[in-house]
């Protein structure tokens, strides 16, 4: 706990100086180092519990998703994170994965096994199905994943334009009201003459 240094604050006071201050403080960090250093060497126990709990750090610190070859993060942007975050397994960042670590262990075995790349796939998908794939193959029922953006982009564009040219399109002339008898058009002809004189 620090100590609490209670001085009045006048007008004279000046605080420490820097320099004085980053002295004072590497001394102490100086002391302290020189009492775990000898904590450390009379006792061999805590020696070797140090090195422990250093080298579980260095341990949980080292990254997970390292590849060792280009060609197994290649693989690896092939195939897809089955802890269900829906990411690519190399990039997949979910904190605490539960299986990307082993599936990327089991990746650079399989790589340094000297298997090709269709038979690291092949074992993942017999091991993981189908949805472990990046991209699914163009065959069977899955073409359609392939084809049918393009089919649907298509589509579109053919009811915009459709829409467009119906909008576009003049409308024929259509009389309004109901259609006139001949000889009722005669007679008001008459009679629209016989005002006119």
């Amino acid at each position: 706990m620090a100590r609490k240094i209670d001085r009045p604050v006048s007008a004279g006071f000046q605080p420490a100086s820097r320099s004085r201050m980053v002295r004072q403080g590497l001394a102490s960090a100086a002391g302290l180092s020189s009492r775990i250093g000898s904590a450390l060497s009379s006792d061999p126990r805590v020696f070797s519990r140090a090195w422990l709990v250093f080298a579980l750090v260095l341990l949980l610190l080292t990254p997970a998703t390292a590849q060792r070859t280009d060609r197994a993060k290649a693989l690896g942007h092939r195939l897809m994170c089955m802890c269900g975050c829906k990411q690519i397994l190399v990039e997949c960042n979910h904190v605490g994965c539960p299986m990307s670590a082993g599936m990327l262990k089991k990746l650079d075995d399989e790589v340094a096994s000297g298997k090709s790349d269709d038979l690291v796939l092949q074992s993942f998908v017999q091991q993981f199905g189908a949805e472990v794939l990046a991209e699914p193959p163009a065959k069977g029922f899955n073409w359609l994943a392939w084809v049918m953006p393009f089919v649907a982009l298509s589509v579109g564009f053919l009811v915009v334009r459709t829409v467009m040219n119906r909008w576009n399109r003049p409308l024929p002339a259509t009389p309004s009201g109901p259609a006139v008898d001949p000889a009722v058009r005669a007679r008001i002809r008459e009679e629209s003459e016989e005002d006119q004189e």
